[in-house]
Order: structure tokens, then sequence, then C-alpha cells
């Protein structure tokens, strides 16, 4: 009987010492919103959307993963839906995935709260001047994120995996954009946001070997652009293909995942103090 006992710690034991209880739930979600591509935020619930493939829809869920709504946005197209940024009154939605550096169609549009269209953003790169396709253009954005008056558009370039910060008023019109700042991240942007409470900036990147990070800029400013610097965490995550992020609290964040491969699409809430710089 002893011996059972022993044997029966043992196993509890070696459970525990695999069991990380800081470990991040992760939230499946419908195939509904497989390449769910932005995230903002509704009461308590997520507004999120599909990248290319899908209709010009808006869809809500909420912290369990569940499918509560769905909204067409009339009047939209989806050529390539990357990001979703929000103010008090409206939703931004960035169709600016340009993977070839072809398009002269990036667009962002304008949709109010009750998810109905109002405007849109024409925009250009100051400095593209070929629009032949190039599988490492430096013309392709996959961030939008609302900051006071104006929106920003962090670039994703498939060639040097640095970033460049852009940034264009809120009101409807076309803007040719000149970068403000390189931003060396080392990686291929795809998601950002940013709290006016806390004044920190969220971005989420990958690099082609599937590994997925988190970059944070505290106390962030346009002002004092030249002097921001980005905090690099390593996200512990396999068969993950991270698309958004949403700051909710000072302590953590929400990220989205699209259905990569074998991979689901989930929500997941990161306690960032249990992150590791690199």
């Amino acid at each position: 009987m002893l011996h059972r006992y022993i044997f029966i710690i043992f196993l509890l034991g070696s459970f525990l010492s695999c069991f990380n209880p800081q470990q991040p739930k992760i939230i499946a979600l419908p195939n509904t919103v497989e390449e769910t591509s932005g995230l903002a935020s509704t009461g308590e619930d997520f507004i999120t959307h599909n990248d290319s493939g899908d209709d010009a829809k808006l869809y809500r869920i909420n912290k369990l993963g569940e499918l509560v709504n769905t909204y067409p946005i009339v009047g939209a197209l989806n050529r390539d839906w990357e990001d979703l940024a929000q103010d008090d009154s409206l939703y931004y939605i960035a169709d600016t995935g340009n993977n070839y550096g072809k398009r002269k169609d990036l667009t962002i549009y304008h949709v109010d709260k009750n998810f109905m269209l109002q405007d849109s953003i024409k925009i250009r790169y100051a400095k593209q001047d070929s629009f032949n396709k190039n599988k490492k253009t430096k013309y392709d954005a996959e961030a939008l994120i609302a900051y006071g008056d104006s929106l920003l558009v962090f670039s994703k370039n498939r060639k040097s995996y640095n970033s460049q910060l852009y940034a264009f008023p809120k009101k409807a019109g076309q803007y040719s954009l000149t970068s403000l700042k390189k931003i060396k991240v080392n990686a291929l942007i795809t998601g950002g946001d940013y709290s006016a409470k806390s004044k920190r900036m969220a971005l989420t990147g990958y690099l082609p070997n599937r590994s997925q990070y988190l970059f944070i800029a505290d106390n962030f400013s346009l002002a004092t652009i030249d002097d921001i610097e980005f905090t690099r965490y390593r996200l512990p995550l396999k068969q993950a293909q991270v698309e958004a992020v949403k700051i909710l609290d000072n302590d953590s964040i929400w990220i989205s995942s699209e259905g990569e491969g074998s991979a689901i699409p989930f929500l997941q809430k990161i306690d960032l103090n249990s992150l590791r710089q690199e």
C-alpha cells in the first residue's frame, strides 16, 4: 500500500511540475472568423474581421470566442482588410494589404458605431514609383492605429524586416504618405493598438520561422518619436499567426490569431508581467 501512495504522489508531482498556471488560455474562435485580422472593442465584446477572401463584414465575438453578431458594411469592399482601429465615434477599417506592392486603391473606411459606412480615406506612398509585382515590397501595411486626430500605419517590409511609421489625418480625403520614422523591429508587423489612457503602443509581428512577437512602447508620443523605443517580447505560441492586438488594461493585452495551416483561429489574453524581454 505504501508503494502505491508513493507512486501516486510521484505522478501528481510530475503533473504539477508540467503545469504552468501562467500559461495563457487559448480561446478557440469559430471558422466564420478563421482569418481574424483586426480587433476592436465594444462593451465587453470584441469586433473583428477577416482579411481577403471574405465579404465586407465585421463580426462581434465575446470573450468566450462565441460569435454574437455579424454586420455587413454596405458600400465597402474587402480587397484585403488587415486591421481595425477605433475612437469614440468611429471604427477605421484598413483595406491596406498590399502583398506584392501592386495596389493603387489602398483605402481606410470610416464606419460608425451602428456599423454604417460614413466615408473613406485614400492613401498612397509618396516614394512608391513602381507598381510592378514585388514579393519583397516595402509598401505593404497591416497595422492601423487611432492616435488623437491622426491615424498611424506601421508597414510590413519583407526585405529589411524594419517598419516605417506613417501618420495622416482621420478626416476623409486623399493622402500621400511620407515616413516619420524607421522602427527597427526585425519582424513582419501584423497589427497594432494604442491606449490614450496609458500612452502605451503595442505591435504584433512574426518571422518566417513562425515565431511570434509583441512590441511595446510606453509613453508613446509623436512629439518625441525620435526617442521612442519598442521593447521586444517573444510570445509563447506554436502553430499561430498573430494578426491583431487590443489593449484593454494596464497589465494585459488581447491578441487574435488566424487559422494558419493546421492551426485554429483563437483569442488569447496575455499577461504582460509574464513575458520575458528578448
